[in-house]
Order: C-alpha cells, then structure tokens, then sequence
C-alpha cells in the first residue's frame, strides 16, 4: 500500500527549498542536456532503417504514436515514485535522490515480486544498450583502421575506460560533454544527409510508403530503444534542483528529439531506399577526413553516453551489493570509501556483462531491437500504468489500453527476434 501524499504545498515548497541549501542538484538545461543525450545516439543512425521496414508514412505516424504514449507513460512514472518518495516515513531531508530507483518503486507498490520483475528488466535494459553501444564503437574503430585489429579485442581494449567513466558518481561532470555528445550526433546527421543528396537521388525508386508487417515489430524495436528511456528517467529527475520541472523538460527534449530523429529517418530512407543498412552510417563509403572524424567523434559521444545509461542499473545493483542483516546497518554507517568500493564492484560486474552480450551477440540491429522491445516497453508501457492504477484503487481504460498495448507489443518482437535469429 502506497502512502497518501499528506504534505501542505507550503510544506512540500519548504522542503524543496532546503534540498537546493543541502544539494543543489542540476539545471533544468542540464536535465534537458541528459535526457536528450540518453535519447539521440546509435539509435538515431538506426532509424532510416527502422522506416525502410515501415515505410516513410507508417514509420513516422509511429515514431508520433510512441514519442505521445512515452511522454504520457513517463509522466505517470515520475507521479508514481514522488508519491513513494513523499509517503515514505523512513525518508529523511538529507536523503540522496539516488535511493529512490525504479526498483524501490516498484517495491513499493508490488512488493517483492515486482522489484524482481523491475530490477531484471532496468538491469537488462540498461546492460543491453550499453552492450549495443560497445557493438556499434568496436565495429567502427574496426573499419577505421582497417580491420588490424579485430572487434572483440576492440571492446575488450575500450571496456577499462567505460568502467572508470561508469565509476564517476557526480553527474554534473558529464553535462558539458552530453553538450557535445549532442552535437556530434547532429554533425553525423548531417553527414549522412550531406552525403546522401551527393551520391543519390531524393527519392529512391523502390521506397515504400508502407512497410511488410512481418519487419514491423524489429522497426518497432529500433524506435522503442531510442526513445523509451524510463529506466533513465528516475535519476535524472531526482539529479535536478528543481524536480518539478522534469515532466515540462521531458516532453520539450522529446518534442525536440522526435522531430529532428524522425526528419533524419524520412530523409535517410529517402535517398538510399532497399539499400538502407541497419546503421546508415554504413552507408557512407567515403574515408575523408571530415567523415572520419565524425564517426570518431560519434564514438567518442557513445563513450560518454554509458555512464549515463548504466547509471541506473549500478544504483540497483550497488544496493543489493548492501543487502546485509538490518541490525548491522542500523548500529553502523558504511565508510565513504566502502561506499566507492561498492560502487566499483557495481560498475566491473555490469561492464563485464555488457561486454559478453556484445561479443556473443555482435549485431548491432538485433541487440538493440530485443532491448528496446522487450525491456524498455516493459519499463514504459507496463509498470507506471499499473502503479497509478494501484495507487487510485481503480483501473482508466487509458491505462489498461496502454498495458495491453505493451505487452501485446513485447510478444510481437520476441517472436520477430526468434524468427530472426533461427535464419541467422
């Protein structure tokens, strides 16, 4: 049972105020710079391909569809865990936003079974992007340089520097370089189009306006993983010195992210049609320098990227790291030095895992479709809707259609993806 919100609005003002004395906390722009940098990335090089399977009507009417049901399932989400925060008794002034991840969350209102279910899918989520993101750096750098060294050691050689990037604790480090991870995917875009207008025409003759729905649910997949970034979304929230700002931030960042990613699919479709590779930058045979440097730059973003994208699994899994006998927590305070140690075991454990899942699975489209369609639809479409159910004692039609919605969704890719492993 999930505690009512008994606070004043004078009260809840004052203790907003004594937060920002005590922990400022990041920018509203900052806030903004995050999320979009946990959005924009290798997936928005996937999304021209995405809309080759969709077509270049039904793929962005989709990407609309999804942006709308993420803002509105995101929302609920952020409702859902202020009301855990505010109801809870054991919660002190001082308290860092961390301790509040999805998975307390979802403890709070489905008890033990639902953070199970919640810390398997954040976990898998947060572990299968950052897999796909060493996937998509280690087969660049391989095609840099030729091939003399090959794409595994290149993700054994990058993981050291992701770990010691992923063991960095202060968020507010990594704004200026989500700036410029930013950037440098808005410069591949515009490589990519460049290029594209260059060497082919507008309008590729064998472009579809409507896809084969037997490729739908891998598109879908591709979306979903750009966009569905809930498991990220708790952090961020708690990160900012005015929490209350986050849902105005989230669906302008969106807004801004959906038009420029979608516009860039259309294009990216456009010009190179049947030809679309799954990764468009693919695409691009030339080795200019200009072209070059993007794709180092766009690895170099990537980089930047996972510590932000695994931060919510190392939360989740540094405090069950802690799960000791209460009588020993209440009569001791952990070391700050403990606490570091902990926080680097979090961080080795999960790397190693993303590294094995990007070495046994070094496809790139399929990796990051099974993530985004199965684990981030399960954190985005299945969970807030049923915690705002629970906590009003009642089911919305809206609510149970979006559940639906996503489950429905999840089996779809699973068959896709096992359909699409059995032929490879």
């Amino acid at each position: 049972m999930v505690p009512n919100d008994e606070r004043s609005s004078e009260e809840t003002k004052g203790l907003v105020s004594d937060a920002r004395l005590t922990r400022p906390g990041i920018s509203d722009w900052e806030a903004a710079v995050s999320l979009a940098k946990a959005i924009m990335g290798a997936g928005s090089f996937a999304l021209p391909w995405a809309f080759s399977q969709m077509g270049y009507f039904v793929g962005p009417v989709f990407l609309i569809f999804l942006m709308i049901c993420s803002i509105y399932s995101l929302d609920l989400l952020v409702q859902a865990s202020r009301k855990v925060k505010q109801g809870s008794t054991s919660a002190k002034e001082d308290d860092e936003p961390a301790k509040y991840s999805y998975v307390d969350v979802a403890r709070a209102y489905f008890g033990s079974l639902g953070a199970k279910l919640t810390y398997g899918a954040s976990v898998s989520a947060s572990v299968g992007v950052c897999g796909s993101y060493l996937v998509f750096i280690s087969a660049n750098l391989e095609s840099l340089f030729g091939g003399t060294i090959s794409q595994t050691n290149w993700i054994l050689l990058i993981l050291p520097l992701c770990i010691i990037l992923s063991s960095i604790q202060n968020m507010n480090r990594f704004a200026f370089v989500s700036l410029l991870g930013d950037a440098s995917v808005v410069l591949g875009m515009l490589v990519v189009l460049i290029y594209g207008f260059m060497s082919s025409s507008l309008f590729a003759e064998d472009c579809a306006a409507i896809g084969s729905w037997q490729s739908m649910p891998l598109a879908f997949g591709a979306i979903a993983y750009l966009f569905l970034v809930h498991f990220l979304a708790l952090p961020i929230e708690s990160s900012m010195a005015r929490p209350e700002r986050f849902s105005r931030i989230a669906q302008q960042t969106f807004l801004v992210c959906s038009i420029l990613s979608g516009c860039f699919g259309v294009l990216g479709y456009l010009m190179f049609g049947s030809d679309t590779q799954q990764i468009v930058l693919l695409n691009i045979h030339q080795s200019s320098f200009f072209v070059v440097a993007v794709k180092m730059l766009l690895c170099i973003d990537l980089l930047f990227t996972y510590p932000v994208v695994m931060r919510p699994s190392i939360i989740i899994v540094k405090q069950s790291l802690n799960q000791q006998p209460k009588d020993s927590m209440e009569t001791t305070t952990p070391t700050q030095q403990y606490e570091y140690h902990r926080h680097l075991v979090a961080c080795v454990l999960l790397g190693g895992v993303a590294a094995a899942c990007s070495i046994f699975v070094p496809a790139f489209g399929v990796l990051s479709g099974f993530v985004g369609g199965v684990s981030q639809t399960f954190l985005a479409f299945v969970l807030p809707p049923l915690m705002t159910s629970r906590n009003a004692n009642s089911y919305h039609n809206t609510h149970i259609g979006l559940v639906l919605c996503g489950l429905a969704l999840i089996v779809w890719t699973l068959i896709t993806t096992w359909n699409e492993l059995s032929v490879v």
